[in-house]
Formats: C-alpha cells, structure tokens, sequence
C-alpha cells in the first residue's frame, strides 16, 4: 500500500490486524514508523461499499488471470497518479 500526501509518498506495510473495543486495527509501519489505523463500524461499512463498486469488481475479478497467465506482477503494481 502506498500513502500519497503533500508530505510525501510512504509505502505503509500491513503487518497484522486485531480487535480493540469496536474497532478493527491495522498494525503496520508507513515510512520509519510503527502504526496503527483504527477502523470504525463507519469506515469498514465505506470501505466495502467503495469495493462494491463495478469498477472495483471488475479489477478484482480479473486479478487472478493476470497472475495465472503471466503478466508481470510489476506492471500490474504500477500506480496511475
């Protein structure tokens, strides 16, 4: 994952999620640092509707095959700005 932001551009690795209270927690390290992104009811709900949307779902249904078939991973991870 990559965070793109007027303070610069930090790839943020996910390196494991748990549970506190009522939020879903990302565990991961963005640039030099160790983080957290707390995920709330609302946001889970937004993300999945964002994911639901066709554009999305075709992106995600054809993922597979590009891999299966051998298109370079590399290209697939290129990033339109």
């Amino acid at each position: 994952m990559k965070v793109i932001s007027p303070a610069g551009e930090f790839d943020f690795i996910v390196k494991g999620s748990s549970v506190e209270g009522n939020f879903v927690v990302l565990k991961g390290q963005m640039g030099v640092w160790d983080s957290k992104i707390y995920l709330s009811p609302g946001d889970i709900w937004l993300f999945v509707s964002i994911f639901f949307r066709p554009a999305v779902v075709a992106f995600l249904v054809k993922l597979p095959f590009k891999y299966l078939f051998g298109h370079d991973a590399k290209k697939s991870d290129d990033r339109e700005d």
